[in-house]
């Protein structure tokens, strides 16, 4: 049963290569089911609509969303760490922080789009952003549900405590392996010492403050550690509410190693029916919108840019001819429409 629902559908033997199927939602949402349980009803509890949280998974059995389920907002480019499998260090796009006015911009468009989702997450690390307590905040009180994607080397002390006082709702944090040496070669620039001792001031600082945030660890996994899995899953949980395993693929502008994933599509170059068009729209922290993150590594930075947030609202995006054809062509198979998707991992 467990091969059965494991994203990576198939096996050594047929393959010679470790394919995961990023695109199979059915298979990615059962094998993290404990996960997604988890984080699904703290979603509910802030009154996400039912239809939004439907979509964020299997758009195709609904009619096209009228605002974006989930919003996705980058306030930095810039990273303190360089991950060996992540193209933030390769400096693809300039990098920079969202400015005042620009997020402005940003915080006005959901709520005249009655946007219920917000997550802070990017090419980079949004707690390096100098008006971070500020940003997170004000999205906080301007949004139903706010979640965010940190690495959890935070320079200052006093970054759980403005994470909790916004008060995000949910707090993902990325980690590698469970031991030092493993950890500190895949994140270069990390330490584990201070990794560990986040975690505890975060723990120390929900005990003082009792918010109702909920943490989830996204481990992230290579082909050799499939064995390892249940281990490292036991060894992160002391440390959260959920841990959810995240499988470390090749990107079309990373070369990392030969342990690592093969999305499908980018094998077979096939186009995946994929659901981000649906459910999702990302703001780079210059207010660029793209078709998707990925169309960046489709055909080069920065991506298919739909617009900018400083110029047009996300209403006015959302309804785009460009996004109603990107739609269209993945809920009816219509390959002529979705060019840029050749090849692409899918999600």
């Amino acid at each position: 049963m467990r091969n059965i629902i494991n994203p990576v559908i198939r096996n050594l033997r047929e393959s010679g290569k470790p394919l995961f199927n990023n695109a199979n939602r059915i298979a990615r949402v059962l094998y993290r089911f404990a996960a997604y349980r988890k984080i699904v009803l703290q979603v509910l509890r802030k009154k996400v609509p039912l239809f939004d949280l439907v979509r964020s998974q299997f758009p195709f059995l609904l009619p096209d969303a009228s605002a974006p389920p989930i919003v996705s907002i980058e306030f930095t480019n810039a990273c303190n760490l360089r991950c060996v499998y992540c193209s933030s260090s390769l400096y693809l796009r300039p990098k920079g922080m969202m400015s005042t006015e620009t997020f402005s911009k940003v915080v006005k468009s959901l709520k005249d789009l009655s946007v219920s989702r917000v997550r802070v997450v990017g090419n980079g690390e949004p707690t390096l952003h100098p008006k971070f307590p500020r940003f997170v905040s004000e999205l906080a009180r301007s949004v139903r549900f706010l979640s965010l994607v940190t690495n959890g080397q935070w320079r200052s002390e006093e970054i759980p405590y403005v994470m909790l006082k916004a008060p995000v709702d949910l707090i993902e944090i990325s980690v590698d392996a469970g031991d030092k040496e493993r950890y500190e070669t895949s994140r270069i620039g990390g330490k584990f010492d201070k990794l560990l001792h986040n975690f505890r001031l975060l723990q120390k600082a929900r005990k003082e403050l009792h918010p109702a945030t909920l943490i989830n660890i996204r481990l992230m996994l290579r082909p050799s550690q499939r064995t390892e899995e249940k281990q490292l899953t036991a060894y992160w949980r002391a440390y959260a509410d959920t841990v959810m395993p995240q499988y470390i693929f090749k990107r079309k502008d990373v070369d990392y190693s030969e342990d690592i994933y093969l999305p499908i599509h980018q094998e077979t170059q096939e186009y995946p029916k994929c659901t981000v068009p649906f459910k999702m729209l990302d703001i780079n922290w210059n207010g660029d919108i793209p078709l998707c993150s990925e169309s960046a590594r489709q055909i080069g930075p920065p991506g298919l840019i739909l617009g900018n947030i400083n110029e047009c609202t996300l209403k006015e995006i959302w309804y785009s001819q460009i996004m109603r054809q990107y739609r269209n062509g993945h809920r009816n198979r219509k390959l002529y429409q979705i060019p840029i998707c050749k090849g692409c991992i899918g999600c």
